[in-house]
């Protein structure tokens, strides 16, 4: 995980100073065919990458990432058993004390499970599939979500609960309404950042996410 962040850290300033280059290549109009010489802000660009500095500044970087890399990998290795000890004792804190039922807002195959980068689950079904509450509440959010939920819905439930459903296709509830657990909130759909029909689902209590698999049944 570790080198992981490391290798996306590098990354990420690679792209950050290309960033301009590649913007200028496709915002600014290319050189007219027969004309010759090159872009004037490629003749910037060769400048710019050229420079003693420059070659010096990516140099520097590359061989403090590969022994960052190597270092990191080390400590991560040497303290294996550490971690998994970490994980055990932590184990407890992701289980939710309540006595609400919870059920299966529908039936459908598992895709994509919870981990820090994505606090939910995604649940494959076919367009149309109805969706439910995972139990009794209040609708607190039905609209277009503005961060790439799509169509999505906020549930509030008892005990600290909420439970948000996205990508949907229909919206059948409004917000303030109150609906029970057999309740049709909407339909399976691909609106919003999704590449196919699924079901983001996501569950919180007293605000931290926790993993839907831990309190729901079984999912095919």
């Amino acid at each position: 995980l570790i080198n992981g962040l490391i290798l996306a850290c590098w990354s990420a300033i690679l792209a950050a100073v290309m960033l301009p280059y590649q913007i200028f290549r496709v915002f600014l109009p290319a050189r007219k065919p027969g004309r010759p010489g090159s872009h004037p802000i490629s003749k910037v660009f060769t400048r710019a990458f050229e420079n003693k500095r420059a070659k010096r500044f990516v140099g520097v970087g590359l061989t403090v990432f590969i022994m960052l890399f190597g270092v990191m990998g080390n400590i991560l290795a040497a303290n294996e058993t550490v971690a998994a000890d970490l994980t055990i004792i932590m184990a407890p804190d992701n289980q939710v004390v309540t006595e609400v039922s919870l059920n299966k807002p529908l039936e459908g195959v598992m895709a994509q499970g919870f981990h820090n980068f994505h606090r939910g689950v995604d649940i494959l079904a076919a367009t149309g599939t109805e969706i439910r509450p995972i139990a009794r509440g209040r609708i607190i959010e039905a609209r277009y979500g503005r961060i790439g939920w799509g169509n999505t819905v906020v549930v509030e439930h008892e005990m600290g609960l909420r439970s948000r459903y996205a990508h949907m296709r229909d919206i059948n509830v409004i917000e303030g309404e109150v609906v029970e657990g057999d309740y049709v909130l909407g339909t399976v759909g691909m609106t919003g950042w999704t590449t196919g029909p699924h079901l983001h689902l996501e569950i919180y209590q007293n605000g931290r996410a926790i993993d839907p698999k831990t309190v729901l049944p079984d999912f095919l």
